[in-house]
């Protein structure tokens, strides 16, 4: 068995999302036994300057890999989380180092052992002193090597934390479409399209339709969670690729509910924001691994979900470092049985005010009824909500879902008409 110590770094989109991913890539493999994590330092950047701050962590793990085995693993890593090599010491997604192996020193071409650069780096010693005070690098106890580091190096070395009294706190805007600079929580979105993608003319039709209306970002689910078993669940990877085609012909942003884990990466291919749906309010490891992302994350409050339980499966998302975050308001069940659901709009000013999230209202599903969707979206827009998600269809009578409370395309023109002459 072979110990083994290891640097992970990133400065590019979900800095926390991307160190928990390589992470659990390292915990999953078969070919290592245990491992062990620092804790997480924010640090300047090192070498090239002018870039973004760094979160750094180091591993101790005990592996069958030999030396090179080790390295493709860690470049194989890097080759998954799209690290590029572009500029030396420059920004990337994520950088896999390996520090130690064992107390072998290895000087060959493609791999030096122990890390060249290790003793000058403060953000490789602090988070190795975490590991093993007692480690020993070339004759040289790391506590010692710490120690005679500058104190300007060590000062731009920073344990990083999640404020738990205030998760959402490092959330960033959400530019959805940067030709047109509009953003989440500062302009009001429109998002509308089909509640199911059910074929390319149907999904096309409706989206250069709600475009040329005004919509900010097309919706269309690919993966249906029914009530019933018998209904149509969607055209899942067929949908995916339609959406796909559809975004790029159209060039608007697009948005489609994951339902499942193993369908992240398929998904995330294929969307600008990842919706997780009522029915998946709490499912607590699809949030976690939605949270690890660095796209955009909907969240639609569950169906009988309180206000702080929709709160606090928002704060799963946020603290695997997704700084990108919307809720989503699509009414509760009640006693009242006349709609669908029952519209929380005193949500939308209480969300904003417990988390500074920016709040989009679903009044399809929040009615259930089509004629009740223009007033509910108007009332909406007046409560302070930041958006809407409408559901559109060229010919609701036959759509295969959710038909009733979807608008034609009269009734969606008539309602942007209003809307841009008094919420826009």
């Amino acid at each position: 068995m072979n110990k083994v110590y290891l640097s992970l770094g990133t400065n590019m989109g979900n800095r926390l999302g991307y160190l928990n991913r390589a992470y659990d890539m390292l915990e999953d493999s078969v070919y290592i036994f245990s491992i062990k994590k620092s804790k997480i330092y924010e640090t300047k950047a090192w070498g090239y300057t002018e870039q973004p701050d760094f979160l750094n962590m180091c591993v101790e793990i005990d592996t069958s890999l030999d030396p090179q085995e080790m390295l493709k693993f860690c470049q194989n890593i890097e080759k998954k989380l799209n690290r590029k090599r572009v500029i030396k010491w420059g920004p990337r997604t994520i950088d896999v180092d390996i520090l130690l192996y064992n107390n072998e020193v290895i000087d060959t071409e493609n791999l030096k052992i122990p890390h060249p650069l290790m003793k000058e780096r403060a953000f490789v010693i602090r988070p190795l002193l975490d590991l093993n005070t007692e480690l020993n690098i070339k004759g040289e106890c790391i506590s010692d090597i710490f120690n005679k580091l500058s104190n300007e190096e060590k000062r731009n070395v920073l344990e990083f934390e999640i404020n738990e009294n205030n998760p959402f706190s490092k959330q960033k805007d959400i530019i959805i479409n940067r030709e047109k600079g509009t953003i989440f929580g500062k302009d009001k979105i429109v998002i509308a399209g089909p509640c199911a993608i059910e074929s390319y003319d149907q999904f096309l039709k409706t989206a250069e339709f709600v475009k040329s209306q005004g919509a900010d970002i097309l919706r269309g689910g690919a993966y249906k969670p029914r009530t019933s078993s018998f209904s149509f669940k969607g055209l899942k990877e067929e949908g995916l690729e339609i959406l796909k085609e559809v975004r790029k012909k159209t060039k608007m942003p697009v948005i489609t509910e994951l339902m499942d884990i193993r369908d992240l990466e398929k998904v995330y291919d294929s969307t600008d924001i990842i919706q997780i749906g009522s029915r998946n309010m709490q499912n607590f490891p699809l949030l976690s691994e939605a949270g690890k992302q660095d796209k955009p994350v909907m969240l639609k409050r569950g169906l009988a979900a309180t206000i702080n339980e929709w709160i606090c499966s928002a704060e799963y998302i946020a603290v695997e470092g997704n700084e990108k975050i919307i809720m989503c308001e699509r009414g509760i069940r009640t006693y009242d049985d006349y709609t669908r659901n029952t519209l929380d709009l005193a949500a939308v000013p209480i969300i904003k005010k417990e988390t500074g999230l920016p709040v989009i209202v679903d009044p399809s599903h929040g009615t259930g009824i089509r004629e009740l969707v223009k007033p509910m979206s108007y009332a909406a827009l007046a409560c302070g909500a930041d958006g809407l998600m409408v559901e559109v269809h060229p010919n609701p009578e036959e759509a295969l879902s959710d038909g009733e409370q979807s608008l034609e395309f009269d009734d969606f023109k008539e309602m942007m008409e209003k809307i841009k002459k008094n919420y826009k």
